[in-house]
């Protein structure tokens, strides 16, 4: 509905118009026909109107499929996100281009022009700029509307206390805010003062240079110690007001300089960078690319189009694009560094996720300054004319003109290749700020040489320095050292590794990874730590990506390896199905090597205490898993601990099943042998999946089962449910009997544990008469 009202609001301007000119037209010598006056302001409307009615369409289906759990997905919401708002980037882009086309025709002659609108000039109508200027916000209200839906759709899907925060606070501390400020402070002093001829230092300006550089450097070097002694001093402040019971106002703290530039950049993050497009899928891995492209050339376009100094606005809107664009990828890389010290792409810490790494958007991005800062400087000559003209090296053309001048500058601006000045290179360019008399034209030089060292500069060194990274992190994988990647590694890691065997018809692992997850798992044997090929807590992630490689890889290691992935218990399931297997091969017949048993022991022992830290995520349903790990192990003594853990657990989370499995922990086999017991042999069985004994040898872990069946017992008094309570004071009262008299055979076969049996049936007893 949404899509078809769109499409009759993007033709209903055209067809008013066309009713409404007759023979006249839309235009005329020297203004517009009142039906050019109607489709002036009735076609942008609906257009805009048209893009708002198909983002509702787009959107409705859209934060459906992204509030569906991955695995949930239907084959529609999969295409739905990953087409996202593709077709409104067309939208922006054909708009942008369109308004170009309105720009030039306006002040050019020719098929297209020229059209009764003053922009520029002496003869520019304000009515006229501010109609074009609002078209051109217009334009990017539908994809601004839908990309803030999305933020804000993400941040209610965050985990933990960052849920629904769209805006954070601790991107930039308060000492990085006040350091940068005052270096940036001290350059733009500086520059104002040699611009103004404050100061002559030609002979000691060599001096001057060093000493402030020296003076970076040790600020740097004693920032950390600085910082120590004012938290100390803030501690003890604070320590000193609670005494007094002073209490602060913090609505004005959360507004801290620190604080403000953290949100101001959360908004170039969320909210403006995705403008570029960079955040969106496609059919083809360059979509990304192409979106950046189509966003940043019309805007260049229609900077230079426009005439000074409203060129600006679209090349300001360009840069900061740009600039969002490169502080979303250093907020990926800050995730990128999280996943790697918490082994997962899941929390709280994660702001922004791994969908891409968007470095060769940040990239281009950047890379599209070179192309703006000339259009810039373009614009504000024609506004200022602070720049020297020489028009004997001029082309005669404004954009080669202003392109050969800056590439002239970005050439004296490239660090530690200052080649201008020792060779003595004479380029002219027929712009010149040295032999202008107007100051800005250096303040312009000196910004763009900066911009070329503190961020082009800046972005390059880093996405060389990440892919160093990667390459060392492979070698420390190899070597047995590493065993998780960053998110944007370990994708290249599984695509490199895996192939397609048609053969099979599914995806297997190349001979070559074979060899390197091989030699990765026998120098962790060496170093004598776990023997995993991937990180497990990792693995259970991997399982279930998107990525077909990845997954494909990480089950190959999950099942050639025998890792234990998933929740615990989903590894409990495992690991006693694994236990199974070998009971009676690697864990009772191998007496030489032991190291199997050590390994399963330990896996057995954290999954239990990651079961009994988390008591809400074990039920009645998983005791089986409990029981059947139990009847693997039993008589192995590397497990007499996890037995004991077994026991806890049980004792923490009273079922119907949980005190069965602890009654066949201290029964016998004798006991299943008179008529009481084969009735709950059968039982057992039924309920807990298990007819093998699985009798605690050590009477103190008996002791430790009655202790677990005191607390059962008092847990079914508490609920009322006396069925079980009178189970359990019989099945007690049995293991306390010294003789068979009672129910065929004696109790247990320990004294100790007979009197604690018969105290506790004493105490459970006691409760029946209330």
């Amino acid at each position: 509905m949404f899509t078809v009202l769109a499409a009759l609001s993007a033709t209903g301007a055209a067809m008013v118009a066309m009713v409404i000119s007759g023979s006249a037209g839309i235009v005329a010598a020297e203004r517009l026909t009142p039906a050019g006056l109607v489709l002036a302001g009735l076609l942008p409307s609906l257009l805009l109107l048209a893009q708002l009615l198909r983002l509702e369409a787009v959107w409705i289906p859209y934060s459906q499929a992204m509030t569906t759990p991955l695995r949930g997905r239907t084959p529609q919401q999969v295409r739905r996100v990953k087409h996202g708002f593709i077709e409104f980037f067309v939208y922006l882009s054909a708009s942008l281009a369109g308004l170009c086309v309105v720009a030039y025709a306006s002040s050019a002659s020719g098929w297209v022009g020229p059209l009764p609108l003053r922009i520029a000039g002496e003869e520019t109508r304000l009515i006229h700029l501010i109609g074009f200027l609002a078209c051109f916000v217009a334009a990017f209200v539908p994809l601004l509307m839908g990309v803030y839906r999305q933020a804000r759709l993400e941040a209610a899907q965050r985990p933990g206390d960052a849920k629904g925060q769209m805006l954070r606070s601790d991107v930039v501390s308060e000492f990085s805010f006040w350091t940068s400020f005052i270096l940036i402070a001290g350059l733009v002093l500086l520059a104002w003062a040699a611009a103004g001829g404050k100061f002559e230092m030609k002979e000691d300006f060599g001096v001057f240079i060093t000493f402030v550089v020296l003076m970076v450097f040790f600020a740097i070097i004693l920032s950390p110690h600085l910082m120590r002694v004012v938290n100390n001093w803030r501690e003890r402040r604070e320590e000193d007001d609670a005494a007094l019971g002073n209490l602060r106002v913090n609505g004005v703290a959360a507004l801290t300089p620190g604080v403000l530039v953290s949100r101001l950049d959360s908004i170039l993050v969320r909210l403006v960078a995705p403008l570029s497009g960079a955040t969106q899928h496609g059919a083809v891995w360059f979509t990304p690319h192409l979106l950046v492209l189509i966003v940043i050339l019309p805007l260049s376009a229609l900077g230079f189009v426009l005439a000074p100094p409203w060129g600006l606005i679209p090349i300001g809107m360009a840069m900061l694009i740009a600039v969002a664009l490169g502080r979303r990828w250093a907020w990926v890389e800050e995730d990128r560094e999280t996943a790697s010290r918490l082994r997962t792409t899941r929390g709280s810490e994660i702001h922004v996720g791994f969908d891409n790494d968007l470095k060769d958007e940040a990239l281009l991005g950047y890379a599209s300054l070179f192309i703006l800062v000339p259009l810039a400087l373009h614009q504000l000559q024609g506004w200022t004319e602070s720049f020297a003209f020489d028009e004997r090296y001029s082309t005669h053309n404004a954009f080669f003109d202003w392109l050969r001048f800056f590439g002239a500058e970005l050439a004296k601006a490239v660090p530690f290749v200052d080649w201008w000045e020792i060779y003595n290179v004479d380029i002219q360019t027929p712009y010149d700020a040295t032999t202008s008399e107007n100051p800005l034209a250096k303040h312009l030089t000196f910004a763009a040489r900066a911009m070329v060292d503190l961020v082009i500069m800046a972005a390059l060194f880093q996405a060389i320095g990440l892919w160093q990274r990667s390459r060392a992190d492979r070698k420390f994988y190899k070597v047995g050292h590493l065993d998780v990647f960053d998110p944007f590694t370990e994708a290249a890691f599984f695509e490199n590794g895996m192939r397609y065997d048609r053969k099979a018809g599914e995806l297997v692992p190349k001979s070559r990874f074979r060899k390197l997850v091989q030699q990765h798992v026998d120098e962790r044997k060496k170093l004598s730590w776990d023997q995993n090929p991937y990180n497990p807590r990792r693995l259970s992630e991997l399982v279930h990506s998107e990525n077909p490689d990845v997954k494909a890889g990480a089950r190959w290691m999950v099942g050639h390896y025998e890792v234990l992935v998933g929740t615990p218990i989903e590894q409990l399931r495992q690991l006693a199905q694994l236990l199974a297997d070998n009971a009676d091969t690697k864990l009772r017949r191998s007496l030489d090597d032991r190291s199997f048993a050590r390994r399963q022991k330990l896996e057995l022992e954290r999954i239990l205490q990651e079961l009994r830290d988390d008591i809400d995520g074990f039920g009645q349903a998983d005791v089986p898993y409990v029981v059947a790990a139990l009847e693997a192990i039993r008589s192995v003594p590397e497990f007499t601990y996890a037995q004991l853990q077994a026991v806890q657990l049980l004792r923490q989370r009273p079922s119907p099943r949980a005190t069965h499995a602890l009654f066949k922990l201290i029964m016998q086999k004798r006991h299943f042998e008179t008529v009481d017991g084969r009735e709950m042999w059968d039982l057992f069985k039924a309920e807990l999946g298990s007819d093998a004994s699985i009798f605690l040898d050590q009477f103190q872990s008996r002791m430790d089962v009655l202790h677990a069946l005191r607390e059962h017992g008092n847990f079914y008094f508490a609920n009322g449910d006396r069925h079980m309570l009178r189970e359990v004071i019989e099945l007690v009262d049995w293991m306390g009997q010294d003789t068979g008299a009672k129910y065929g055979t004696k109790g247990d076969k320990s004294k100790v544990v007979r009197e604690l049996a018969r105290e506790i049936e004493s105490e459970l007893r006691a409760l029946l008469r209330f």
